[in-house]
């Protein structure tokens, strides 16, 4: 693959197992770790929308912090997507057809739900989940790739640097 902004969810997989291929991990990231890490990113990303669950707390809204923390979480379901892949029994192809955002999937708290269906190892639904609270965001399909593209440059950068 050259290196090239992602066209598609697809690419997005490759790019994601290029960076963590390159990653210096200090031991074997499992399954759960990249579960945590997903909710961790998506708590960080309710917490950067408009409805936080920090109903207490001023903060001025930011719309490019948002749309970061909701590209972490892409970044680490293909994480999750390839880690599912790796051994040849999970097919990911499906992931790569139907990477087009929806306005109805959920109604309702999408947040508790994507965290639901990760831990019930829903992750279809959970796709289908993050690609609707993309959508209800108002974000689009290059919205992400583009800013994937942009983040996966930086966290290239990052290895062996402050990530150590």
């Amino acid at each position: 693959m050259k290196l090239r902004e992602p066209k598609n969810f697809e690419d997005i997989l490759k790019l994601q197992a290029i960076l963590d291929r390159s990653m210096n991990n200090i031991r074997e990231r499992t399954l759960e770790d990249i579960k945590l890490s997903l909710i961790a990113e998506l708590i960080e990303l309710n917490e950067e929308t408009k409805d936080s669950h920090k109903t207490w707390k001023t903060k001025e809204y930011n719309r490019d912090k948002e749309l970061e923390e909701l590209t972490d979480v892409y970044f680490f379901f293909a994480q999750l997507i390839n880690y599912k892949s790796r051994d040849g029994r999970f097919e990911k192809e499906c992931y790569c057809r139907e990477f087009e955002f929806f306005h109805d999937y959920y109604a309702g708290s999408y947040f508790t739900r994507l965290i639901y269906n990760l831990i019930d190892n829903n992750f279809n639904w959970f796709f289908g989940g993050l690609l609707t609270c993309s959508a209800k965001l108002g974000y689009t399909k290059e919205d992400i790739l583009k800013t994937y593209w942009n983040k996966w440059q930086k966290n290239m950068q990052r290895i062996g640097k402050e990530w150590n």
